[in-house]
């Protein structure tokens, strides 16, 4: 992707005007990226804040769904009824308890007590193994080497020794909270891997296909998503909206492609990370479609 002048300039004036309508908005820490992946190679890219990694809630889930897809090309799995079972409720209904389940059959781990230091340094490889893929892909800004939790009671024997070891690298900024390897994802690198899903250049144009049809979004199904990306781009017609939102703490995000029916496609990353519950994203998501997708589709 490269930086463009024109496209910083409209997401900049975009923040301002829409945290001007909001001052909830300013009270937030940002960080957006917005693509443009209609006009020429490289995409066109802004951002704020953007390559500065944040702890991404459930957003990480469609890096572990496109993982799964992956494995199945290179041969390392099958997706069976049971794992397409999980990947549903993974995306659709954001369960954790389904990630877990994912997540272990990527990386070929289980939860369990605490391992000594042979053992774990066994586990410790397999469970980096969607990470490995992900730099294969030349992707940066992403850590994703942990599945999501409900809460500390899952938290706990091998997961919390391996999330808890400063060894590893790449966790988030500050320490993680004395839990050094979170996984986190900067608004950059998910905008990067969605490009790459977006134009089918990390998986098969079929496998492509079948990830982002698992990732439309529907407001009209999904009431909680009027505020996020698929929200925004249902107030324009045209549109449809492969995306992953999520919500943890003081986390509200939302990450996905915004296709026109003329074929030409946005990408918008979002991580708030604060007490904002607003609307900003699906603001942000229809302004930067009516001025990319709508005013001027070539």
């Amino acid at each position: 992707m490269r930086p463009s002048v024109e496209l910083q300039a409209f997401l900049d004036a975009t923040i301002a005007s829409l945290g001007a309508k909001d001052p909830n908005v300013g009270r937030s820490k940002l960080r957006v990226a917005l693509v443009d992946l209609g006009r020429g190679n490289p995409p066109r890219l802004a951002h704020c804040n953007g390559e500065t990694p944040v702890y991404p809630a459930s957003v990480i889930k469609f890096v572990y769904l496109m993982a799964a897809y992956a494995w199945q090309e290179e041969g390392r799995l099958r997706i069976d009824d049971d794992l397409d079972s999980n990947l549903t409720h993974m995306i659709f209904e954001s369960s954790n308890q389904a990630t877990q389940r994912v997540f272990a059959r990527l990386t070929g781990t289980e939860p369990g007590p605490e391992l000594p230091p042979d053992a774990y340094a066994a586990y410790r490889e397999r469970r980096l193994a969607v990470q490995r893929w992900l730099d294969g892909l030349g992707v940066p800004g992403l850590h994703c080497v942990n599945p999501t939790y409900d809460g500390d009671g899952d938290l706990a024997g091998r997961d919390r020794q391996f999330v808890g070891d400063h060894t590893v690298g790449g966790g988030p900024a500050g320490g993680g909270g004395g839990l050094p390897n979170r996984h986190s994802m900067a608004a950059v690198g998910t905008g990067n891997l969605l490009a790459l899903l977006a134009t089918d250049r990390a998986l098969s144009p079929e496998d492509s296909a079948a990830v982002r049809r698992r990732m439309r979004r529907d407001p009209q199904r999904q009431r909680h998503l009027l505020p996020r990306i698929a929200g925004g781009a249902a107030r324009l017609p045209g549109l449809e909206v492969y995306a992953k939102s999520g919500t943890w703490g003081p986390i509200y995000a939302d990450a996905g492609i915004v296709r026109h029916t003329s074929g030409r496609e946005i990408i918008v990353v979002v991580f708030m990370e604060g007490s904002y519950r607003g609307n900003f994203i699906a603001d942000l998501t229809q302004r930067a479609a009516e001025e990319l997708l709508i005013l001027d589709p070539r």
